[in-house]
């Protein structure tokens, strides 16, 4: 039997293995320490994969929304998809200014920044090659807090 490794199955492992491994960016998340172990918290409260949240947001301080684009076919080649990943970082507004001493230090900020280190600081991340695109502020519909966007592309083929 053929055993084929899929984009997702990368995906988990950058999710596991580098993401949710990383203590400075659960604490980044204000994570509970109590939580700090458990990954399907992590997975369903801090660091959730969802296109179009519609569940409003006021139990957590902090929230990143991840959620993959369809992309386009790169240079007419039918076999190559450049993709993007977006994260939506949530913040609530009094936990956006106490990260450091430094007052001016946004959280929001820090954790685009964790993730642009922890998705591009080796050429390749469990096997899949991100790119940082851009990053910059969306509206939140959520009374009380901030968003920032970022986002990262990636190659897949077919």
């Amino acid at each position: 039997m053929r055993k084929t490794h899929t984009w997702h199955d990368c995906w988990n492992d950058v999710l596991r293995n580098v993401i949710f491994s990383d203590a400075e960016l659960r604490n980044l998340l204000l994570i509970p320490i109590k939580e700090q172990k458990d990954i399907r918290a992590f997975i369903s409260r801090y660091f959730v994969e969802d296109a179009m949240p519609d569940v409003i947001m006021t139990d957590e301080k902090v929230r990143v929304v991840y959620y993959e684009t369809e992309g386009s076919k790169l240079n007419n080649d039918p076999h190559i998809t450049k993709k993007y990943l977006e994260f939506d970082i949530y913040v609530k507004e009094d936990s956006l200014y106490n990260i450091s001493t430094d007052r001016l230090c946004r959280r929001d900020k820090k954790i685009s920044q964790r993730l642009k280190e922890l998705l591009t600081g080796s050429p390749y991340v469990c096997g899949l090659r991100f790119t940082w695109e851009d990053d910059y502020h969306l509206g939140a519909k959520t009374v009380g807090y901030r968003r920032f966007h970022t986002v990262f592309s990636y190659k897949q083929t077919s």
